[in-house]
C-alpha cells in the first residue's frame, strides 16, 4: 500500500505513554477506547516494565482510505469482493526510550479496542479483519485470537464500556484512594484544549467520578477487539454488489480526447464507506455500476492530476439499460499538486 505522493498531509499519528507495568485505559482523537493491562508486553523474550509507547492511527471514512491508500478488497475463493468498512485503526507499541524497539506481546495477552464508530453506520454484520503485512491482503480475525477462553463475546454496548468486571481491564490498587476499591487510569481529550489529554482515577460504580466519563460515550457506537498483534485492523463487511451492471467503459476528456490511465479509476457511493478501483486491465475486463445516484467517480493520478466525472453526468445516465453496452465517461480535469485532504474532499464532494 504505497501512497501518492502529491498528497500534502497524512494522517496524524496519535501518541500515548505508559509504564510496562501500569493498566492504563486511553481515549483516541475519534474516541475510541485502548485497554492496556499490566505486564502486556515482552522485550527480547523477558517481560518488559520500562517506559512504553503506544502509536494509533484511526481512519474513519472514504477520504481517509484513498489518502493512505488503503484497499478495500477482500479475497473469497479466488475472487475478490469489496468491504464496506466501519472504520480502521492502525497500532503499535514500542519501547519509550530513544531507541524506540518494537514489543511484543507476552502470552496470553491482548489489548482491547473498543473503536468508535459512527452512530449512523449500520453495524450489522460488521467482522474484524487483520492486514496481513506480508500478503498484502485482509484476513478474517476472530474477535479475541484463536482460543476457546479468548473468544467469549465482549459487549459493544456504550452503557458497558466501563463495567467494573476484571475481564474486562485489569485494575490496578490505587493507594492514594479511600477505601478498598479497585481503580484504574484513564485518559481523555479536554475539551476545553482540544489536543491535550488528562489523567483521571476511575473507581468501581458508584463513585461520583463514574458519571463524569458516561457523558463522553453517550452518544458514541462501539465495535470491541481484542488483539495480540500489531498493525492495521479493520471493521467491514462484504459491500453489497449483487445490482452492479457490467458494462465497458471509454474514458474521455471534456472536449472527447481520448484519456489514458496510469493509475487507478475510483468509484465510490457516497452513502457507504467503500472505495472501489480500477487499474488500466481491471477497467478493460470488469467494470461495473451500481444503478444509484450517489455516485462519485474520479481519478487521481500520481502527476497530481484529479480528474472527476461532472455529478451532471448521472442525471442522463440510466446505469440499469448499460449492460454489456459501452459507456463514454466524460472527466473534467483539475491540476491540484500536494492536494490537501479538505480540497480533496470539496472537489470530489466526499466526506473528510
Amino acid at each position: 500500500m504505497q501512497a501518492f505522493p502529491s498528497w500534502s498531509q497524512k494522517m496524524d499519528w496519535q501518541y500515548f505513554t505508559m509504564n510496562g507495568n501500569e493498566c492504563r485505559i486511553f481515549t483516541s482523537k475519534g474516541q475510541s477506547r485502548i485497554i492496556i493491562p499490566a505486564y502486556c508486553f515482552y522485550l527480547e523474550g523477558k517481560p518488559y516494565d520500562g517506559p512504553i509507547q503506544i502509536l494509533f492511527k484511526e481512519y474513519k471514512n472514504q477520504t481517509d482510505f484513498i489518502f493512505e491508500e488503503l484497499s478495500l478488497r477482500y479475497e473469497i475463493n479466488g475472487t475478490l469482493k469489496n468491504l464496506q468498512s466501519g472504520g480502521m485503526f492502525e497500532i503499535h507499541f514500542k519501547t519509550g526510550d530513544t531507541k524506540k524497539v518494537p514489543l511484543t506481546f507476552a502470552p496470553s495477552k491482548r489489548v482491547t479496542v473498543k473503536f468508535a464508530i459512527d452512530p449512523a453506520f449500520d453495524v450489522a454484520g460488521l467482522e474484524p479483519f487483520y492486514f496481513e503485512p506480508s500478503t498484502q491482503k485482509w484476513i478474517k480475525q476472530t474477535r479475541f485470537g484463536k482460543t476457546m477462553e479468548g473468544n467469549k463475546k465482549l459487549s459493544d454496548k456504550s452503557s458497558e464500556l466501563w463495567s467494573d468486571n476484571p475481564s474486562i481491564a485489569q485494575l490496578n490498587d490505587n493507594p492514594e484512594m479511600d477505601g478498598d476499591n479497585d481503580c484504574y487510569t484513564i485518559q481523555i481529550e479536554d475539551k476545553r484544549n482540544p489536543g491535550q489529554f488528562m489523567d483521571t482515577v476511575i473507581c468501581p460504580s458508584g463513585n461520583v467520578l463514574d458519571y463524569t466519563y458516561q457523558r463522553y460515550i453517550s452518544d458514541q457506537a462501539f465495535k470491541t477487539m481484542q488483539i495480540d498483534k500489531m498493525g492495521l485492523f479493520n471493521y467491514d463487511k462484504i459491500f453489497n454488489e449483487e445490482n452492479s451492471i457490467p458494462m465497458f467503459v471509454n474514458l474521455i476528456t471534456k472536449d472527447g480526447k481520448t484519456m489514458v490511465l496510469t493509475d487507478k479509476l475510483y468509484v465510490v457511493y457516497k452513502s457507504s464507506n467503500s472505495v472501489i478501483y480500477y487499474n488500466a486491465s481491471e477497467l478493460a475486463e470488469k467494470f461495473s455500476l451500481i444503478p444509484r445516484n450517489d455516485i462519485t467517480l474520479f481519478i487521481y493520478n500520481s502527476d497530481g492530476t484529479l480528474a472527476k466525472v461532472p455529478d451532471s453526468f448521472w442525471r442522463n445516465v440510466d446505469i440499469r439499460k448499460m449492460k454489456g453496452k459501452t459507456l463514454d465517461l466524460p472527466f473534467e480535469t483539475l491540476k491540484l499538486a500536494n492536494l490537501s485532504k479538505e480540497e480533496f474532499a470539496s472537489v470530489t464532494g466526499l466526506k473528510n
